[in-house]
């Protein structure tokens, strides 16, 4: 098991009724586009590795998917849940 991390699943509302899943408060050992690449082929949709200025970098998914990362999370053993954090619809 990595080092503790607490990571935020933030699902915001684009137009209409397109949304998009935006994962942040990764530590620094994480290859982000390794796992931005299994996201989009698990989870069926675009997705790319940005770097916000409040929260650095981000992998953000277009759709919902915030159930597919949580249950990533908690198998891979990167964090437990009292360390992720749902926000958004």
């Amino acid at each position: 098991m990595f080092p503790k991390s607490e990571i935020t699943i933030f699902v915001s509302q684009r137009n209409g009724r397109k949304t998009k899943t935006h994962v942040y408060g990764w530590g620094e050992e994480y290859d982000l586009h390794k796992i931005c690449a299994y996201f989009k082929k698990v989870c069926k949709c675009g997705g790319a590795v940005v770097t916000n200025k409040e929260y650095g970098l981000t992998i953000e998914l277009s759709g919902d998917n915030k159930k597919d990362i949580y249950d990533f999370l908690i198998g891979e053993e990167i964090c437990v849940r009292e360390d992720i954090t749902i926000r958004g619809i």
